[in-house]
């Protein structure tokens, strides 16, 4: 009961949000968007059977993640070292 009631209000809060938002007419893209769009595609199925682009996104990924992780770390430490009272 407490979470049905807790789903009504944030469906209602997201519907009052998303409101003016609906009420907007359709956008229609210009058709030299879309040609721009399906000749990135063609290029991408190209440059994909000579470097497999899903294992280099894959790879930039993992160094992503490594660089955030070592971000996030010597945030940590520094912060540690900022109170006086940890050490």
């Amino acid at each position: 009961m407490i979470l049905t009631a807790i789903l009504t209000i944030l469906y209602g809060a997201i519907r009052l949000i998303l409101t003016p938002i609906l009420i907007l007419n359709d956008v229609v893209l210009d058709s030299n968007i879309t040609t721009a769009f399906t000749k990135a595609g063609e290029y991408l199925a190209n440059v994909n059977q000579v470097l497999p682009v899903s294992t280099i996104l894959a790879v930039i990924g993992v160094f992503l993640g490594v660089e955030v992780f070592i971000l996030l770390w010597k945030t940590i430490n520094w912060l540690i070292r900022k109170i006086p009272t940890i050490n």
